[in-house]
């Protein structure tokens, strides 16, 4: 491997670390600001807050399809990462309702084009061969940002105000875009990134409608949305378990959860990418098998100190789940060309699962129990665990560029 594509790996590295926290903009401190601050109602705060996540479900397909197309996804990356820092800018500089409206669509649409332009750019630099290792640590450098943005998030609130953390986001936002200087946009193979051959070989596309009818694309998307539903609702009904059971404020709990999983996601995708090339299946068997467990270790006990333990799972499960993911759509789309529109779609449907995962658990909840929420909430990640063992293959095929 040359300097200059050490130097463009270095920038991929930098780019993950400050992304990290810039593609959900201000997230969770919205919320915040917008009642303590601004003196919102609970109702308006809950339809802006969740018109981020609907724009980015919607737009996320064809994102990917336009991710495959557009040869420098540099571009793609940087205008993305700078329309998120205004949008945040817009909330701070006008928080009114319109204003907090268009700069939520604005965020939820520029986030989308992040995830799928970062996974072209690593296969367009490494190549099938050194997918695994490559995708581990840019998981690494991913969960090692969130959990250092989270704290230095968290002390700028507590010192400086919540506006600083608006400032924060945006100058991380510039940070990604400085970062992008680093890589070589020529050494980014195209082919290869949009999941094709590299410009060595014949390119060999394939319609994107023979991507969306395999059968093993089928089953593992199903699997994902089903983990996915199974996944979303479990930490926010833990902290209205833990409040309602012990009459304190679960926030700082809430913090050590996000925390503690983040933490647990480092080492855990340094393992996985290690891991993977002995095969995917048993490892997303591992990913699904600790969720129901999780699930079931909830109903145990309210306890807060028992609650943050068990969330170790979400991070080890998590932690599996997003360098094999991206690997298993990789093998899928081999010399199809359309990489990103494969991964655009499975996120698309994994975001509608996790979206329906809310309002299903806290119904359950809210007319049985918490337990009952949690054992359903189980059960549905028992059923992705069955359909993955009875149905899917094993898609490694050591023999690869």
């Amino acid at each position: 491997m040359g300097v200059s594509k050490s130097r463009s790996l270095r920038g991929l590295d930098f780019i993950n670390f400050t992304l990290a926290d810039v593609r959900d903009g201000i997230g969770p401190f919205l919320g915040i600001y917008l009642l303590s601050s601004q003196h919102w109602n609970l109702k308006d705060i809950g339809l802006v807050t969740s018109i981020a996540t609907f724009a980015g479900v919607v737009i996320q397909t064809p994102a990917g399809a336009f991710t495959d197309r557009f040869k420098n996804k540099k571009i793609i990356v940087g205008t993305a990462s700078l329309l998120i820092g205004a949008g945040t800018l817009l909330i701070l500089l006008k928080p009114g309702y319109t204003v907090v409206v268009a700069s939520q669509v604005i965020v939820g649409i520029a986030a989308t084009f992040i995830a799928p332009s970062i996974a072209a750019m690593t296969l367009g630099l490494v190549g099938y061969k050194k997918l695994e290792q490559r995708t581990g640590r840019n998981e690494m450098f991913n969960h090692s940002g969130n959990v250092t943005s989270a704290v230095i998030s968290g002390l700028i609130g507590y010192y400086l105000g919540l506006q600083g953390i608006f400032i924060f986001t945006l100058l991380l936002s510039f940070a990604s875009v400085f970062f992008l200087r680093f890589i070589d946009n020529e050494e980014i193979d195209y082919q290869l990134s949009r999941g094709s051959y590299s410009k060595d070989k014949a390119p060999g596309l394939k319609s994107s409608l023979n991507i969306i009818s395999n059968r093993l694309f089928i089953v593992f998307t199903t699997c994902c949305v089903l983990y996915h539903f199974a996944n979303a609702a479990m930490l926010p009904l833990a902290g209205q378990y833990i409040v309602s059971a012990n009459k304190v404020d679960a926030s700082v709990y809430m913090s050590a959860c996000i925390v503690l999983a983040q933490l647990v996601m480092v080492p855990t995708a340094a393992w996985c990418s290690h891991k993977s090339t002995s095969g995917r299946k048993w490892l997303m068997l591992v990913c699904f098998a600790a969720l129901p467990v999780r699930g079931l270790l909830y109903t145990l006990s309210p306890n807060p100190y028992f609650i943050t333990s068990v969330q170790v799972l979400d991070g080890f499960s998590a932690g599996i789940f997003g360098v094999v993911s991206i690997l298993i759509v990789a093998d899928l789309t081999k010399g199809s060309g359309h990489f990103n529109l494969a991964n655009g779609i499975l996120i698309t449907a994994v975001g509608l699962g996790a979206s329906l995962s809310n309002v299903a658990g806290g119904y359950i909840a809210n007319m049985f129990s918490f337990k009952y929420a949690f054992l359903f909430l189980s059960a549905v990640a028992a059923l992705a665990f069955i359909i993955c063992l009875l149905f899917m293959k094993e898609t490694y095929e050591p023999d690869t560029q």
